[in-house]
């Protein structure tokens, strides 16, 4: 099985208060513009949110950007980023995508807001 690795940049602003030990968490979705279909990592991924931004890597199989029905495309990656401290939320988590493409070529950058 041969795998690649997804970097995903997560920035937020300064004003967010992150307390120590606060962490950066995604799920990372493969599907197209519209949708996500299949989640290619094991649940949340996460690191430590100890300094902005926080870099995940996450390993996946080409394989599974690979679609069941050969009609559909699965040309996008998808996620909704978060910080997370004590069990809790510190930021709500809106949907971002991005082409494949553009990912593999020049990483994910995503700012929190």
């Amino acid at each position: 099985m041969s795998t690649e690795t997804l970097q995903i940049e997560i920035s937020w602003p300064e004003s967010l208060h992150v307390p120590a030990g606060a962490t950066a968490n995604v799920q990372l979705w493969v599907g197209n513009e519209i949708s996500f279909y299949r989640m290619l990592s094991d649940g949340d991924v996460s690191v430590p949110a100890s300094s902005s931004p926080a870099v995940l890597e996450i390993a996946y199989d080409p394989q599974d950007l690979v679609p069941d029905d050969s009609t559909v495309t699965w040309d996008h990656f998808h996620t909704a980023p978060y910080l997370m401290h004590d069990g809790k939320r510190l930021n709500i988590a809106r949907t971002v995508k991005v082409s494949i493409d553009k990912a593999k070529r020049d990483g994910w950058k995503i700012a929190l807001s």
